[in-house]
């Protein structure tokens, strides 16, 4: 009974291929079946060839799967052919065993959606694709792809999906990737947070494929993005991947200050940023630089993230430049500010005339003695500060 119940299965799978998503190969496969059973209608060798094919054709099974459900197979034949024992005795499996076939062949194949098959990536990149303006946030496409696709999904699926939205993300830029590659992106995200080891392991088991990314900006500026959030992907990619990343890394500098997976620790990384220019550092935006100084407060680094907008601030060329400065480094700084980094930056504001002499220092810098105030630093000898405020 339960060979003839994965039999059926097996079918039905293969016509909700065909018919609910045009799936040919499926549609060609059941033609073939249903060839090889009308010859000979007493025999049930359509039943095996259709196990053999939906291996060779479809990703419905695992190699291990096939092998089991082909034992399933022999068992059904034994027990509809019984033949007589060493002891007489006819053969009937245990309880043990049926029970364990049973587990067997809900796991392998009847809990497993239809949609397992060669056509699955195309399927699933252009639903999520159609379906991006709902798939608003991670969680809300994570939750979609756990409903719809990820539940029983065999690693070698996985392996093949995350393989080709790599591709899709990281090496092509023609209109249809470029407008999905976000969502692209955050599926890969999802598929590599269930299954890290297995993924990185095929990443380094196929370093040269996976490190022919770019070299458009586009795609490798999503691989820095994915490299951000997973670091341990960058010593994955050869020295060609690396060289294409290293020069996304240079050339913005929003990417380097979040690019912190080249660095030993938050420190080291500080310390990097820190031996910059300031008109290099000054072109990172604002939400990067919140970014920046909330991670650097997490790992006990503040002070190192909080003189990096010091430096930008008092190496200000400009009234304006350092009105946008303060705005953007200096005064979401404030309350982070020690009594070192402050006299540093009263020290630097003294030696800045466009720091000190401009219209809005009269507003922006009382800000800043109210905080030397708190911290009991001295401002008075900082003539050319003091007359600012």
């Amino acid at each position: 009974m339960l060979w003839t119940v994965v039999v059926c299965d097996l079918v039905y799978k293969l016509q909700t291929l065909r018919d609910l998503y045009g799936d040919a190969s499926a549609g060609t496969l059941l033609t073939d079946v249903e060839s090889k059973r009308v010859v000979n209608p007493t025999s049930s060798d359509w039943e095996v060839f259709l196990l053999e094919e939906v291996l060779k054709r479809t990703k419905m099974l695992e190699v291990s799967e096939h092998a089991q459900l082909k034992h399933l197979q022999q068992l059904r034949h034994l027990s509809a052919h019984p033949v007589l024992s060493g002891t007489d005795l006819l053969f009937r499996p245990t309880k043990e065993d049926a029970r364990a076939q049973i587990r067997m062949a809900l796991e392998a194949l009847l809990m497993k959606p239809a949609l397992f098959s060669k056509k699955i990536v195309d399927t699933l990149v252009t639903d999520i694709a159609t379906n991006k303006a709902v798939l608003i946030s991670r969680d809300k496409l994570k939750a979609y792809l756990e409903a719809r696709y990820l539940p029983n999904m065999p690693l070698a699926t996985e392996r093949e999906l995350f393989r080709a939205l790599w591709k899709f993300t990281f090496k092509l830029n023609n209109p249809d990737t470029q407008a999905n590659r976000q969502i692209n992106l955050d599926t890969l995200s999802i598929l590599y947070g269930r299954n890290a080891a297995a993924m990185r392991a095929m990443i380094d088991a196929e370093r040269t494929a996976f490190s022919n990314v770019g070299p458009a900006a586009e795609p490798l500026d999503a691989l820095v993005a994915f490299i951000i959030e997973h670091s341990e992907l960058y010593g994955s990619l050869d020295p060609s991947g690396q060289i294409l990343v290293d020069g996304r890394l240079e050339a913005d500098v929003n990417l380097r200050v979040r690019g912190r997976f080249k660095a030993a620790d938050m420190a080291a990384h500080l310390t990097s940023l820190l031996a910059e220019e300031a008109k290099d550092l000054a072109k990172m935006s604002k939400e990067v630089w919140l970014e920046l100084l909330a991670d650097a407060e997490n790992e006990g680094q503040t002070d190192g993230a909080v003189r990096i907008g010091v430096k930008i601030y008092g190496a200000s060329g400009s009234y304006d430049a350092a009105d946008s400065r303060f705005s953007k480094f200096i005064e979401p700084s404030l309350a982070k500010l020690n009594a070192a980094t402050l006299t540093e930056l009263l020290d630097l504001i003294e030696g800045n005339q466009e720091t000190y002499g401009r219209g809005r220092a009269g507003y922006d810098h009382p800000k800043i003695e109210t905080v030397a105030g708190l911290l009991g630093v001295n401002t008075t000898g900082y003539t050319s500060y003091t007359k600012s405020l």
